[in-house]
């Protein structure tokens, strides 16, 4: 269960991010999935962010922060 908390938390981080700084800076439709939703652009930025932040909730709680500096 714990891999699939760590997966899920992964790919929110990474559609989180990458969609937040695809839309702050270029602005153009590529893969990220909240670009696809007809939403206005403040908002989507929100859910972009949101998506971000649940992403390294799941992952952090479900590996700690031990994992990120080991080796």
């Amino acid at each position: 269960m714990s891999a699939i908390i760590t997966g899920l938390g992964l790919v929110l981080a990474v559609q989180g991010a990458g969609g937040l700084l695809n839309n702050l800076f270029s602005d153009s439709r590529s893969w990220f999935l909240l670009n696809y939703i007809d939403m206005p652009d403040w908002m989507r930025i929100a859910a972009h962010s949101l998506m971000l932040v649940i992403g390294l909730v799941l992952t952090v709680r479900s590996k700690g922060w031990r994992w990120i500096f080991e080796d």
